[in-house]
């Protein structure tokens, strides 16, 4: 048996309980402010928009046509991204209630609206979650997967639970207080309560509190067994009197705190901070339990949090633990088929990789086209004998790296390599803290951190020694240098040995090197150098272009539109008649679709299997047709805080692709597409009165899968 500390509630707070006002969904008046919101804004909020972002991929869960365990695995997205949502946003958002209460964003609101506004759709999504993972239940229990969360009345099932409880105790820990520090945050924890006194419950394991079964019949039988805990806490409390007992979760903030000018260096300042976020502010409060509580209230209180803190649902904490079943052995049918990334027939033959790219740039698109042809470029420079040196700047990748064992083995075979690891992308820190140390201890340079900014590009450079001189290769890409992500987000990279797009590219590494040393660039647009001027400029072109009696026209594809300035350009581009087609996955805070600002705008979003990642800007430019790749979303953060890259494509067959089968390709999905309407709401895409049906990312690989023949690089496949 567990034996576990309790703690003595102080005498002063039984009769306090309630520090705040009782919760009952709402969310209650919010401060008033000095000056009034503009009655129509120009801005949709940003925050918000991220929430219909979250719907969407809720819609997936809820998609009857989608797989049953495609759809739990969707189920689990919601709750991963709302938890960092808290941790990142609504942390900052509070900061700013808290700091400057009556600043207001571009929509108008201000910070303490937003939160108020933020709780609400929250809530509506959360209980929206309940009843789609209750019909995932129902839908897999169909299937041959029974998953159990509850345990009233079933006698058999308890019985089951409970023979397994010498595995579990040690999973279980006592708590010897309550305070802020003494809790795991994205943990499962079990508050049981006494008269005048409490204890508490932590799953140390996430993954433990998922039990597989023994079968029953044909169903594989799963149970998450926290709320098993909670029904059952006079087992760990045989001579006590059990009040309540349910299970929790707490978020905490999680930025990081450091200072870039300081003497300690920013590596330890960064691995102190990432462990400083164990004690971190709590952010929010979720309890799975069918009501509010005494307890509930009572531990609100106890962590520092007010009512809007604090979220009541009876639903599993937590679901991202399920994401394991997604996994079991067996039920194809459940899943979408694998996806067959293909490694393009120019890049089959990997001894030939640099007379290719020489010969021609070449596109890939993940994940249907391979990765591997990505590593296959940095192994090939790394045993390659004439290959000198090696520049590579690193954001996110994995555990097990083939990019960094390529590093690596170029420097065993006497090649100069360079590298900038990123330390500050967040919940990544401490994977690129040792990928850091791991590199310098195999000879890599790697390049000292810039304290202000994040190096976010995604840029590899190789020279090579050719006869009496020495020809720099480049790849470029708009995701990660990570083989596991390029299976699950769509994004593109550039093989390229063009002379131009080289030289800007060795000039940016010099840039980094010499911790952001200002340098000029005409074919790179660079943040924070030019990349948001030289972009407004290729929008008000656009624009004036249209006003002379040309025709304008501007598609763009990101993850994220947040940006004013850009915003404002668009609005002006739309009245004076330019054509904006906007393929935005995530956040938009631009409104379509408004008579005389934006009635020449439209926006789509893609949600689907993969995660739409790549960013393309492309900017009809009298004809020319510019188009640029790039690592950055038009937001702030993006132009003025990170260095990022928008690269472009030089290749005239290349571009052409890009808008006609990429940029068209998503803008004609009537599958998994949705159309942003002027009040920020979305709605599916459907087919119109042609009837035709396009989803995207299924063409996207049937033509990776047949070698794009059909489409302009058809010619280009080797006989």
């Amino acid at each position: 048996m567990i034996k576990s500390h309790t703690v003595p509630i102080p005498p002063e707070k039984v009769s306090k309980w309630r520090p705040f006002p009782p919760v009952a969904g709402d969310v209650g008046p919010a401060p008033a402010a000095s000056t009034a919101a503009p009655a129509i804004a120009k801005f949709l909020n940003r925050d918000l928009s991220w929430l219909k972002f979250n719907d969407r991929v809720l819609a997936e869960a809820a998609d009857p046509r989608v797989p049953a365990l495609e759809r739990l695995r969707f189920c689990t997205i919601v709750s991963s991204n709302l938890d960092e949502f808290f941790m990142v946003r609504v942390a900052e958002i509070a900061r700013l209630a808290r700091r400057t209460p009556l600043r207001r964003f571009p929509d108008g609101l201000t910070a303490a609206k937003a939160l108020a506004q933020i709780r609400e759709q929250v809530i509506g999504q959360k209980a929206r979650q309940a009843t789609v993972l209750d019909d995932i239940f129902a839908a897999l229990e169909g299937e041959g997967i029974r998953i159990h969360a509850d345990f009233h009345g079933n006698a058999r099932l308890d019985r089951e639970v409970k023979t397994r409880l010498p595995e579990i105790k040690y999973v279980l820990r006592k708590s010897t207080e309550l305070a802020p520090r003494s809790l795991m945050s994205e943990r499962i924890h079990v508050f049981v309560r006494f008269p005048g006194e409490y204890a508490i419950l932590t799953i140390q394991d996430r993954e433990s509190r998922l039990l597989e079964l023994p079968r029953k019949g044909s169903h594989r039988r799963f149970a998450l067994i926290e709320r098993w805990l909670a029904e059952r806490a006079e087992v760990f409390f045989p001579d006590r009197e059990v009040i309540e007992a349910f299970p929790f979760k707490i978020i905490r903030e999680a930025d990081l705190r450091y200072r870039p000018d300081d003497e300690e260096s920013l590596e330890n300042q960064i691995a102190e901070a990432v462990h400083g976020r164990l004690r971190a502010k709590v952010v929010r409060l979720e309890v799975d339990a069918p009501s509010y509580s005494e307890g509930a209230l009572y531990l609100a209180a106890s962590l520092g949090l007010d009512s809007a803190g604090l979220y009541r649902f009876d639903l599993p904490l937590d679901l991202r633990t399920l994401a394991n079943i997604y996994h079991v052995r067996g039920a194809k049918s459940l899943r979408y088929a694998p996806v067959e990334p293909q490694v393009p027939p120019p890049l089959a033959d990997t001894r030939r990789i640099f007379d290719t790219i020489r010969e021609h740039d070449i596109l890939l698109h993940h994940p249907y086209d391979s990765f591997d042809s990505v590593v296959a470029f940095l192994s090939r420079a790394a045993r390659d004998p004439n290959v000198t040196r090696i520049y590579h700047t690193m954001y996110r990748t994995s555990r097990q790296s083939p990019i960094m064992e390529a590093l690596k083995e170029a420097v065993r075979q006497g090649k100069k390599v360079t590298a900038y690891v990123e330390i500050k992308a967040r919940f990544d820190e401490l994977n690129n803290l040792r990928w850091a140390q791991d590199l310098r201890q195999a000879g890599v340079r790697v390049v000292q951190p810039m304290g202000g900014f994040k190096v976010h590009s995604k840029v590899t450079q190789i020279f090579r020694k050719e006869g009496e001189t020495e020809v720099s290769y480049v790849h470029l890409g708009t995701g990660n240098y990570h083989p596991s992500t390029a299976l699950q987000y769509t994004d593109l990279g550039l093989l390229t040995a063009n002379l131009a797009i080289s030289a800007e590219v060795s000039a940016y590494f010099t840039a980094l090197r010499r911790q952001g040393a200002s340098a000029k660039f005409r074919e790179l647009l660079v943040a924070p150098r030019n990349l948001h001027s030289e972009t407004l400029r290729l929008v008000k072109e656009e624009t004036r272009i249209q006003k002379a009696g040309g025709r304008g026209h501007i598609i763009a594809k990101m993850n994220a539109l947040v940006d004013t300035d850009l915003i404002e350009a668009l609005y002006e581009a739309s009245r004076a008649g330019v054509k904006v087609d906007l393929l935005v996955r995530g956040i938009c805070c631009l409104r379509p679709g408004i008579k005389g600002l934006s009635e020449n705008i439209r926006v789509v979003s893609v949600v689907d299997r993969f995660l739409e990642h790549s960013r393309i800007y492309y900017f009809r430019a009298g004809g020319v047709d510019k188009v640029y790749l790039s690592s950055a979303d038009w937001m702030p953060r993006n132009f003025y805080t990170r260095f990022e890259i928008a690269f472009p494509i030089k290749d005239t067959v290349l571009r052409h692709f890009i808008r006609d089968v990429i940029l068209e390709g998503g803008l004609s999905d009537t599958v998994k597409a949705w159309s942003l309407k002027p009040d920020g709401t979305y709605e599916r895409v459907v087919p119109g009165k042609s009837g035709r049906v396009v989803r995207s990312q299924e063409m996207f690989q049937a033509l990776a899968l047949d070698h794009y023949r059909g489409t302009i690089l058809e010619y280009r496949i080797p006989l």
